[in-house]
């Protein structure tokens, strides 16, 4: 059996089937889930927070809007076709609704930013678990593209 590689925050991890991939713990942060069917090969960014500084960022894969760009780059790189690319999304909730933050819903605010970068480069968004006030977990099945998604207060969901 393949052993399954967990995505952390700020990093992009591709790979090919049957190597599945996991994002554990999303709450505010966004799992970016691409997947190309044909070379049935899969990549995860998890992202922390909507836009990167424009002076140089420190980890251009930590922020929704580098994060995703440099994603969809990378599985071009490795064979994948951007006709063919699919994504889902998972996470982006609002995990402490009632504390006086400087951004009021950060998980709101990765969630769009992701939407809109998706749109900026036309790759198709077929499923998604965004947004809430629950925690969640995704993974990646690499041999079909399917991802499950748990969590402590839901049951299992495949999207």
């Amino acid at each position: 059996m393949t052993e399954l590689r967990a995505v952390g925050i700020g990093q992009i991890i591709i790979v090919r089937a049957p190597e599945p991939l996991a994002c554990i713990g999303l709450g505010s942060c966004v799992a970016v889930i691409m997947y190309d069917p044909v070379t049935k090969l899969g990549g995860i960014v998890h992202v922390l927070l909507p836009k990167a500084p424009t002076n140089n960022p420190d980890n251009p894969e930590k922020y929704a809007d580098t994060g995703t760009k440099k994603l969809l780059q990378e599985m071009l790189t490795r064979g994948a076709r951007k006709e063919r690319i699919i994504a889902k999304l998972v996470g982006g909730a609002q995990m402490f609704p009632g504390m006086n933050l400087y951004v009021k819903d950060i998980g709101k605010a990765n969630c769009a930013e992701v939407w809109r970068v998706l749109h900026e480069l036309r790759v198709k968004v077929v499923a998604e678990d965004i947004e809430g006030s629950r925690g969640r977990s995704a993974f990646l099945d690499t041999n079909t593209g399917r991802v499950t998604i748990k969590s402590a207060f839901a049951d299992k969901r495949i999207i």
